[in-house]
């Protein structure tokens, strides 16, 4: 009797022990058509950002994190319903604000003009000497967010018209054939395939992020996961480490 009564709390002991140290399992999603920052390419996740979160996640000793990529209106979906725990790569953005918790700036994107030789040519100035066009733009982003205040205010009051397209290869073609004449977009999209298209003015720079939702309810564990990440990415900058990330894209 005695070694049965042994044995139960041996058990009772590896069960709590167990339960004690399990990671907290957790769903990230991230942005399925970003290139070169996040991506999703034959079923994986794949880009800067998810390099960079792969990284920092990989420190996080108490969690075990699943990077799931989806269209970036579905995760903003998400994200404001409460649906999700964290999203990546938002910009802050002051209306996101209501439903939405911004981590650490994980890094720095320059947003620039695209388009073919002869339309760029004289377009110095952002966002006036733009007025009067359509600008092509991924869905999901908004105007103030992606080309800043001025831009924003400008297609509030009618002055540029904008075309959104699912992807950016969608956008390109748009480009391509003359659908609009200008698309706004990251430096480093790679426009080898499309050789009419070139690098114009930059026009707005943005932080990138990992944005938590609001709707924190089923979330209990969110303030150390949000500390946690915050901390790391702070030493991932200050080593240099996101630096070197990034410039394995470059080459």
């Amino acid at each position: 009797m005695a070694e049965k009564k042994f044995i139960l709390l041996v058990l009772c002991v590896l069960f709590m022990n167990s339960m004690l140290f399990a990671k907290q399992q957790v769903t990230i999603y991230g942005d399925d058509s970003y290139p070169p920052y996040s991506y999703k390419e034959n079923n994986q996740a794949k880009g800067i950002y998810v390099d960079i979160l792969k990284l920092a996640f990989s420190k996080m000793e108490n969690y075990e994190i699943i990077i799931k990529m989806i269209p970036w209106k579905r995760g903003l979906k998400y994200i404001k319903q409460g649906e999700a725990f964290a999203l990546f790569p938002p910009y802050h953005d002051k209306d996101r604000l209501l439903w939405m918790i911004f981590s650490e700036p994980i890094l720095k994107e320059e947003i620039i003009v695209f388009g073919k030789d002869v339309n760029l040519k004289g377009k110095t100035k952002w966002p006036d000497d733009f007025y009067g066009y359509t600008i092509g733009m991924n869905r999901g982003f908004t105007p103030y967010g992606v080309g800043g205040a001025a831009f924003g205010d400008a297609y509030t009051a009618g002055k540029i018209k904008i075309e959104e397209a699912n992807t950016t290869e969608q956008n390109l073609k748009k480009l391509v054939r003359d659908r609009f004449l200008f698309y706004i977009y990251d430096k480093l999209l790679d426009i080898g395939p499309y050789p009419s298209i070139k690098r114009g003015i930059v026009i707005n720079t943005n932080d990138g992020h990992l944005g938590f939702t609001k709707k924190n309810v089923n979330y209990m564990f969110m303030s150390d996961f949000k500390d946690t990440f915050n901390q790391i990415i702070k030493n991932l900058k200050n080593s240099n480490e996101i630096h070197e990330i990034i410039e394995k894209y470059l080459k």
